[in-house]
């Protein structure tokens, strides 16, 4: 059966992501989008969907919006589930969203969407009635109260990413049952956040159990912006800077051809559909051939594989990765013309260097990434690409001796005094 879903969010950019992540799965189909809080309550009676995505803030006072939609939401619409995605990693708006007794509902992070299939998880589980909350929170809700042993217990397999289903196992009950306890669980925090008697209960909820603080809290933080693979030695680090490794890697950029001439040619909500699913789509080809996502810039998208772990493959991984990624968009394309859409046309370049690999960025802006020469000759060469064309540098090609490429002569590089030799990868 096919989840439909309804999407609000005032930016553009943001709504039309998401709506590229949801299309990676084929059992969710977007069947409306709103921008403000009245279309999104218009949107959802017009459409009737399984499933509701809101932004917690929105106009047209850009306060607590999304919050107040979902109550509206479930209350007219019992067969509808929201997810509320939020930029507030607090326990207090968490709990002004579920604490109302309502099920149904599900609480998210936007900057941890692009980890894991949290809101995939979460869209699912609303949609049979379930609730879901972002785990950080679960454990910290966990931490800060003293519940009935099993209510804790419930808590804590939230924080782990369990759904009902795993829930009712654990407990040997049905699901219904779940629901609930987690409902009633929840109106008791709420409840015990606004008891003035309890005197510090709001403060409380903004503190992290003392057994989480010294190991959880840096983890946290920092599970934002670092890769899966590097999450788990954040406990052994001694600062930042001693996650940052020199590592041999290959780089992949792809970009999209004639770009700027389609941006003229239809309006911005298309383009950033359209480009959506086609940066969705790569981000996922990346993925399958065990490479890092580390950059989207506009229509371009930057991979690296052997970082944060080493690879001794990196190099044939990466070149097989742009092959596939030109197949791939070539099924988009089949695709877009059956339905009289756009099609796109894309270039790819690949590098084989050493580069320093690990956080980089200013305070509270740090990112994951690989800074040095050979990520500026991949971008280069990817320039040199035409459409449908991957163009690898000579250190690529004798890394990955199985692949066929055919030389097209030195290049020369901006920023570099000596040529680098170009190669062009073979498709089929």
């Amino acid at each position: 059966m096919t989840i439909r879903v309804v999407l609000g969010d005032d930016n553009v950019l943001v709504r039309e992501g998401i709506r590229g992540l949801l299309s990676l799965s084929d059992d969710i189909e977007v069947v409306g989008v709103a921008e403000d809080a009245p279309t999104l309550l218009a949107a959802a009676a017009e459409h009737v969907p399984n499933v509701v995505i809101t932004d917690i803030k929105m106009p047209p006072t850009f306060r607590l919006e999304g919050i107040e939609c979902a109550h509206a939401i479930r209350e007219r619409h019992p067969g509808t589930g929201v997810v509320v995605l939020s930029s507030h990693d607090d326990e207090e708006y968490a709990l002004a969203l579920l604490g109302r007794g309502q099920s149904g509902l599900a609480y998210l992070l936007k900057d941890r969407l692009a980890q894991g299939d949290e809101l995939i998880h979460a869209i699912r589980e609303v949609e049979v009635g379930g609730s879901a909350i972002d785990s950080g929170i679960a454990a910290r809700l966990s931490g800060r109260f003293d519940p009935a042993e099993e209510d804790r217990q419930i808590l804590d397999l939230m924080a782990a990413g369990n759904g009902y289903e795993e829930i009712a196992a654990k407990f040997e009950t049905t699901q219904e049952s779940v629901d609930r306890r987690v409902t009633a669980l929840f109106r008791r925090l709420a409840a015990s956040a606004g008891d003035e008697s309890a005197g510090t209960a709001v403060d409380e909820l903004k503190k992290l159990h003392a057994a989480v603080v010294d190991s959880e809290t840096s983890a946290r933080t920092l599970r934002s912006f670092l890769p899966p693979q590097i999450a788990a030695r954040l406990k052994d680090a001694a600062s930042i800077d001693a996650l940052r490794q020199e590592l041999e890697v290959t780089v992949l950029f792809s970009d999209v051809r004639g770009f700027s001439t389609l941006a003229e040619e239809i309006e911005p909500s298309e383009l950033a559909a359209l480009v959506g699913r086609h940066l969705g789509a790569m981000a996922e080809v990346v993925f399958d051939h065990g490479g890092l996502v580390s950059e989207f810039a506009g229509d371009s998208i930057m991979g690296v594989f052997g970082a944060p772990d080493p690879m001794p493959d990196h190099a044939e991984r990466a070149v097989r990765c742009a092959i596939a990624m030109q197949a791939r968009q070539r099924e988009l394309n089949a695709a877009a013309e059956l339905e009289a859409g756009r099609s796109l046309q894309i270039g790819v370049g690949v590098n084989t260097g050493r580069v320093v690999a690990g956080p980089v960025g200013p305070p509270g802006r740090l990112e994951y990434t690989v800074v040095g020469d050979a990520v500026n000759v991949a971008q280069r060469l990817q320039s040199e690409a035409e459409a449908g064309e991957i163009v690898a540098a000579a250190s690529t090609v004798a890394a990955a001796p199985d692949v066929k490429a055919e030389s097209i002569g030195p290049r020369m590089v901006k920023g570099r005094e000596e040529p680098v030799e170009v190669f062009r990868v073979v498709i089929g």
